[in-house]
């Protein structure tokens, strides 16, 4: 995402040149052989029109594909050409040209300038994204910020101070994270006999582990960047909670499933292979849970004290998804395997 400052304010600046134009004069065959030997600078771009223009590069015309494709190639393309034009200006603002396209219905509009010049093409699934660009720039506006207020605030610190500053900033939440890390063996060591007598129960242990910080990453990504742009706050923050939880839960059932299915294939001939695959799937599942809502929850403590949640959510979800998940983990499958122990 750009900053305010350096913000596309005229469609111009965005417009797609990976079109296929040829002069009015140009047969029909020749226009043809063009397009199949056109390559778009962008692969996933799609070629709606063949646009027309004269020997001054004014667009004069447009046809389809399939006019194309259905007209006879010893024809000029003048002959079959549509004449009655929508086209936006390369000064037009993007929420228009956007509205613009919509409105017409067309998959895609060349852009011109004000002589009439063809200057690039813009498509629906491409605007999609200045849609999305300018809405969040309307949000920050309203509420007095701009990007370039928003990232200055987060990376002047790291950016701009002295070595001395940015320790002091960074080193206290991996130092929390140290600790973290040191609890969570200090856990594993607590139940190394389980793990000595069911070994499989190792194997299982970096996928939980991953699982969780994959999921707690994601959650705090997405709240950092709701709360950056104004869409959770003090009114909705709750019912935000409230559904990641929820998201959590159907994605620990999901992993937690496949998960705990790998693990009853892999010890299918042994006697606690039912077993192994509850303490797995509870596992996920409880972990998946943990870690999408910790993931909201922190950043919103640190935001509330103060703090860049950007810098000191990662540590501090790591070590409450890590210490929980192996408690879980190895608790239950103390219970449910207590008998090979």
């Amino acid at each position: 995402m750009e900053d305010i400052e350096s913000h596309v304010d005229r469609i111009g600046a965005v417009a797609n040149d990976s079109y296929v134009a040829v002069t009015d004069d140009e047969f029909v065959g020749v226009a043809i052989d063009q397009f199949r030997a056109f390559e778009p600078a962008n692969d996933d771009a799609t070629i709606y029109y063949l646009y027309i223009v004269d020997d001054a590069d004014r667009l004069v015309g447009v046809m389809s594909l399939r006019e194309l494709l259905n007209a006879p190639e010893d024809d000029v393309v003048a002959d079959h050409m549509e004449t009655d034009l929508y086209t936006v200006n390369v000064d037009t603002d993007p929420e228009a040209a956007t509205k613009q396209l919509a409105d017409t219905d067309f998959p895609a509009l060349p852009v011109v300038d004000n002589r009439g010049r063809l200057e690039g093409v813009i498509r629906t699934e491409e605007m999609l994204d200045v849609l999305a660009e300018e809405a969040s720039e309307d949000i920050l506006k309203s509420a007095g910020f701009t990007f370039t207020d928003v990232e200055a605030s987060r990376s002047s610190a790291i950016l701009e101070s002295s070595v001395t500053r940015i320790l002091r900033l960074r080193m206290p939440w991996l130092l929390f994270a140290l600790a973290g890390g040191l609890l969570a063996g200090a856990v594993i060591e607590v139940y190394e006999d389980t793990l000595e007598a069911v070994v499989a129960l190792a194997f299982f242990v970096p996928v939980i582990m991953d699982m969780g910080g994959n999921v707690g990453t994601q959650a705090s990504t997405i709240f950092v960047r709701g709360l950056a742009l104004g869409q959770i706050d003090e009114q909705n923050a709750i019912r935000h909670f409230l559904r990641e939880g929820l998201v959590g839960a159907l994605i620990g059932l999901l992993i937690g499933g496949v998960g705990g299915a790998a693990a009853y294939v892999w010890q299918i001939n042994e006697p606690f292979a039912a077993e192994l695959a509850l303490v797995v799937f509870v596992g996920l599942f409880a972990v998946c849970i943990v870690a999408s809502t910790v993931g909201y929850i922190i950043p919103w403590v640190m935001h509330k004290l103060g703090f860049d949640p950007a810098a000191a959510s990662d540590p501090l979800i790591t070590t409450v998804k890590d210490v929980t998940a192996l408690l879980i983990y190895f608790g239950l499958a103390a219970i449910l395997l207590a008998e090979l122990l």
